[in-house]
């Protein structure tokens, strides 16, 4: 989480579900910092490059492949290597080298859904700089941008007001959020952050399951309801900082 000491940044996040919608508009209308479970974690800030406020973008590709929703996006002035394909199904890959700058991609869907359940499995794993692994995407009426965040890299995403700790999918959760002042989605002043961290990062080369409803009730019970969800969800590999480095593999799959 970035956005002005948050996962991603404003601009980021709008240039994702500007382009993406526009992908569609013709066929569908269209982020380490270890935790204990059951104890109130400590607020880790973690600072931005100072090029988040850059309101352009350098590049944008999304598509479909084997009936997922792909996107790829990096940051306008990035330097270094990103290098992302498309494996079979589900599966995805993303290593990059000497990057400066911030780069998003992922697997998913078109459109969202609060009765989503994820299957992944996490081959490989590696980040020297911020940013996350996990379900991610947003609502509009009210605009939330909503996180699961199952794995980070070596600067911890966790920032904002600490809501409480709940398990779900044999693993425990902490929940956050935050009221963000940049423009959300559509260009308007304002919106809501709200993400579930794992209280211990994933695991590698394992099965694992994100029961997207269960996060979905839990916010909304702690009086944060999401709106409409007409908007691309992806299983999202991010990264931000200076001089990164990094290889993610993932797989993901309707359960």
């Amino acid at each position: 989480m970035r956005k002005r000491n948050s996962l991603t940044g404003v601009t980021r996040k709008v240039t994702f579900v500007v382009a993406a919608t526009l992908a569609f508009a013709g066929t569908s209308g269209l982020t380490g910092c270890k935790k204990n479970e059951k104890t109130e974690p400590e607020t880790t800030i973690a600072q931005p490059p100072s090029d988040k406020a850059v309101a352009s973008v350098e590049s944008y590709q999304s598509g479909t492949h084997n009936g997922f929703f792909w996107s790829l996006w990096k940051s306008d002035g990035a330097t270094g290597t990103v290098n992302y394909a498309n494996g079979i199904g589900g599966n995805y890959s993303v290593n990059w080298n000497g990057f400066n700058g911030n780069f998003t991609c992922g697997k998913g869907y078109s459109v969202g859904s609060p009765t989503y359940k994820i299957g992944y499995n996490l081959g490989a794993y590696s980040n020297s700089g911020g940013g996350t692994f996990g379900w991610y995407g947003w609502s509009r009426s009210p605009y939330y941008e909503y996180y699961v965040n199952e794995t980070w890299g070596a600067v911890s995403p966790h920032d904002g007001t600490y809501l409480g700790t709940f398990e779900t999918d044999g693993a425990g959760y902490n929940v956050w959020t935050r009221w963000m002042t940049g423009k959300n989605i559509d260009g308007g002043d304002g919106f809501r952050q709200i993400y579930s961290s794992r209280v211990t990062k994933t695991s590698t080369g394992q099965n694992h399951t994100i029961t997207f409803a269960n996060h979905y009730n839990k916010w909304q019970s702690l009086g944060h309801t999401l709106g409409q969800l007409n908007i691309p969800a992806i299983m999202v590999s991010e990264t931000w900082g200076t001089n990164t480095n990094g290889n993610i593999n993932c797989t993901i799959w309707a359960q």
